[in-house]
């Protein structure tokens, strides 16, 4: 709930009204991450400040999201060995990846309106299914009362949570994950600010804030409180062993095997590979697209990028995340299999802080300039 909370989608905030107010209001006509940077640094955004601007946003949106897409492979491909009770392979988990791919390239082709519009709805009616019929087959009333709990100790350990532990505690969870997590926000900060901006025209500032802060993080604490508690439930009354799973073969086998400890749990469990398949498509649909809008050199409102634009970038995400799966094949821990998608993560998402402080200046200066004029037309 913390780590997927109202902090991180404050961090996604930002870009997305910087972005919104530079394309929508200021009509600066590109949907680029300089452009949000424009009052600050002028005419230098189409010269080489504005291309470096880009350039750092474009390879960490790259790295993010290969990073991201090795995270999201493993859990599909969970699914499919648990259904057919195949072992899991590096094999598997390779053709996932170029089945998921290939729709990717497909649904970016047919553009934002028919593609990932229609996917990310028909995700959503998934998501929804999967989570009332946990809560209302599961263990109900343990769920519910966990979820009221960890809100309350959340809220109570807001802020020492966000700071972080004391320097002499033992435990390094919070700069091994804490760190990395809001590493991996800042980095996906613009992406998520130009696809907002992109579908914000005609809303107000604070619908678009109160859109992004409210809906994203009640999706993200929702999930979490259902499976989640769902799967400690199993641990806490010895019904399976979820943290010695987590521990010997990763959180994506877990997670698959706690949805087949349902009622009907072996129906339910291609549900969960089908949305984790649909949830991981459009987002990277969505990747691929603001990667071209970023690589397009001039883009009016309401323009969509040239299509083999789109689908060049669908398959360049996929080509970073192969190599990592396969550099990581040989670990035998699931954490160790993942370190190389986490380091990717930290070590290019930083150069970002600099172009946040940009937007953020940016922004103030815009807002004060309109106001500004907006009152001496009343005067």
């Amino acid at each position: 709930i913390f780590h997927w909370g109202i902090t991180g989608w404050a961090l996604y905030c930002l870009p997305a009204v910087a972005m919104a107010y530079a394309y929508h209001v200021r009509n600066y006509g590109t949907l680029r991450t300089s452009t949000a940077c424009q009052s600050i640094i002028g005419n230098k955004v189409n010269g080489m400040s504005g291309r470096i601007i880009d350039l750092v946003y474009m390879v960490a949106l790259l790295g993010v999201l290969a990073g991201g897409l090795g995270f999201t492979t493993p859990t599909i491909s969970a699914t499919v060995t648990e259904f057919f009770g195949i072992e899991e392979s590096l094999t598997v988990t390779i053709s996932v990846l170029f089945i998921c791919l290939l729709i990717f390239a497909t649904s970016v082709h047919f553009g934002i309106e028919r593609g990932i519009q229609k996917l990310s709805k028909f995700c959503v009616y998934l998501a929804l299914f999967l989570l009332v019929y946990i809560l209302i087959f599961g263990p109900t009333s343990f769920i519910v009362k966990t979820s009221v709990d960890s809100l309350i100790f959340t809220t109570k350990n807001f802020i020492e949570m966000n700071i972080g532990p004391s320097p002499f505690g033992k435990s390094d969870f919070s700069k091994t994950w804490t760190v990395f997590y809001w590493a991996w926000f800042i980095g996906l900060g613009p992406f998520i600010g130009i696809f907002v901006a992109r579908i914000s025209r005609g809303r107000t500032l604070r619908t678009m804030i109160f859109g992004v802060l409210g809906f994203g993080t009640m999706g993200c604490a929702l999930f979490f409180m259902i499976m989640g508690n769902n799967a400690l439930y199993l641990e806490l009354n010895g019904l399976m062993p979820i943290v010695e799973i987590m521990n010997n073969e990763g959180a994506a086998i877990m997670t698959s095997k706690s949805v087949l400890a349902m009622p009907m749990g072996k129906w339910i469990l291609p549900i969960l590979g089908l949305f984790s398949l649909i949830f991981m498509a459009t987002t990277y649909d969505s990747g691929a697209y603001i990667l071209a809008s970023g690589a397009t050199k001039k883009m009016q409102s309401g323009d969509n990028p040239e299509k083999w634009h789109r689908v060049f970038w669908a398959i360049a995400i996929g080509l970073l995340p192969l190599g990592l799966l396969i550099l990581s094949s040989e670990a035998t821990d699931p954490i160790e299999r993942l370190r190389p998608f986490q380091t990717i993560i930290l070590l290019i998402s930083p150069p970002l802080i600099i172009v946040y402080i940009l937007m953020a200046m940016s922004l103030v200066k815009s807002i004060r300039e309109d106001t500004k004029t907006k009152l001496e037309e009343i005067i």
